[in-house]
């Protein structure tokens, strides 16, 4: 007698290695890095040769702090004639986790190897000319003329509240400097208001569809109105050691600056961590435009992309690059400076500030937001907090919490 129960239909060994991808393309979308190491070790328990999931599998468990086995997984690569299977970062994920580890000497090794790679590939495109001799001198009488640039989008308080506080630094720090925010309508208004009422310029990208906005900061370097211009991000504050690397690029033949300060800065040119005269660059708006219709990759990195690849090969050509770590084109020792004033947990240049977290119950239902203000400095700014499991969490500058803790910072919930 047949049963009436039918065999479910067999499952093919690349439709299972399908969906496992997809677990773990949604699990590392969602920063659940113990769910896409499980996806890695199903592929790899198959197919232990497999680079390009083996590199994945090491930065899970880099992000889980499980940094030993992370570091032997990543040699495993380096020590494979079949590296270039892995995937294309594998090599500065090793750098960070020798960071992690404490492992300088293989930080430096590992940090120039990978730098000197990419530099290979990406040092050798079209570039544009650098003019001869050394660039006009340093004008400290128009500051409108030397210009620090940002892109500011989206609520979040630690890039809106610490892009503020940079302004304020930069007064002191740069005061031959004019801090030009491009940002747009998802930014508060009260964040437009209290930026208005600094001496800064604001440029309004609310109907640029195109652009991804960390680029927008770029359009500086081919604005006629301006002679040298550096490229910050909104949440890294502004720093003495900063200062200080500053003015040794104006005193100095180079027509460009970069710093790296951190096992992590890997890349040819740090996105907010770079300098230049304009004038060299033509039309970069129509260069991120182009770079924009054919781009492909993560959103995330688009900006770093874009450096590397249609940048760096004329950068690369007149540069003054502060970094103790890699050694990498040229690099020189960090100048001499007064004390950094933010006693911050492993401040360096570039560093993010926002890894304080303001939290508390909330009765707004799950997966929707907490409406507060924090009130700073005399100043009520509303922010939305996501809610999850009862409890809303908003991550903040690490200023605020400090201020927080000392009664100059107060969280008020709406209801």
């Amino acid at each position: 007698m047949r049963s009436g129960f039918r065999r479910p239909p067999q499952i093919s060994k690349q439709e299972r290695f399908y969906a496992i991808a997809a677990q773990f393309r949604s699990a590392m979308a969602q920063q659940d890095y113990a769910q896409a190491a499980r996806c890695c070790e199903q592929i790899l328990s198959v197919m232990p040769d497999n680079l390009q999931v083996l590199s994945d599998y090491a930065l899970c468990l880099m992000r889980m702090e499980k940094y030993e086995k992370a570091y032997q997984s990543y040699l495993r690569i380096y020590r494979s004639a079949r590296r270039s299977q892995a995937s294309a970062t594998w090599l500065d994920g090793l750098t960070e986790v020798c960071g992690w580890l404490n492992k300088a000497d293989e930080v430096r090794r590992f940090g120039h190897e990978s730098l000197t790679l990419s530099d290979q590939h990406f040092g050798q495109g079209a570039s544009w000319p650098i003019p001869e001799g050394a660039p006009p001198p340093f004008d400290p009488r128009d500051p409108e003329k030397n210009i620090i640039a940002f892109s500011l989008y989206g609520r979040l308080p630690r890039y809106c509240e610490t892009l503020i506080k940079n302004v304020a630094v930069a007064r002191e720090l740069f005061p031959y400097w004019t801090c030009r925010i491009y940002l747009d309508d998802s930014v508060p208004s009260h964040v437009w208001q209290r930026l208005r009422q600094q001496q800064v310029q604001l440029v309004d990208m609310s109907g640029e569809k195109t652009l991804f906005p960390t680029l927008w900061r770029f359009l500086v370097a081919s604005d006629p109105q301006v002679t040298r211009f550096i490229i910050r991000d909104a949440d890294s504050l502004l720093s003495e050691r900063e200062q200080a690397s500053v003015e040794a690029w104006i005193a100095s033949p180079c027509y460009f600056h970069h710093m790296r300060d951190y096992f992590t800065h890997t890349e040819l040119l740090l996105a907010g961590m770079w300098g230049g005269y304009t004038g060299i660059i033509p039309d970069i708006d129509a260069l991120i435009r182009q770079f924009c219709v054919q781009y492909e990759g993560n959103a995330r990195f688009t900006d770093q992309y874009f450096l590397r690849s249609v940048l760096w090969a004329t950068v690369r050509n007149s540069i003054l690059n502060h970094d103790e770590l890699f050694n990498f084109h040229h690099a020189q020792p960090w100048p001499e400076h007064p004390p950094i004033r933010w006693q911050a947990r492993a401040f360096h240049v570039g560093s993010n500030a926002g890894y304080s977290v303001f939290s508390g119950p909330s009765s707004a239902p799950e997966g929707g937001q907490q409406a507060l203000e924090l009130e700073i400095e005399g100043e009520r700014c509303r922010y939305d907090a996501p809610v999850e499991a009862g409890v809303w969490r908003l991550s903040v500058p690490f200023f605020l919490a400090e201020g927080y803790n000392q009664g100059k910072v107060r969280v008020h919930l709406l209801r």
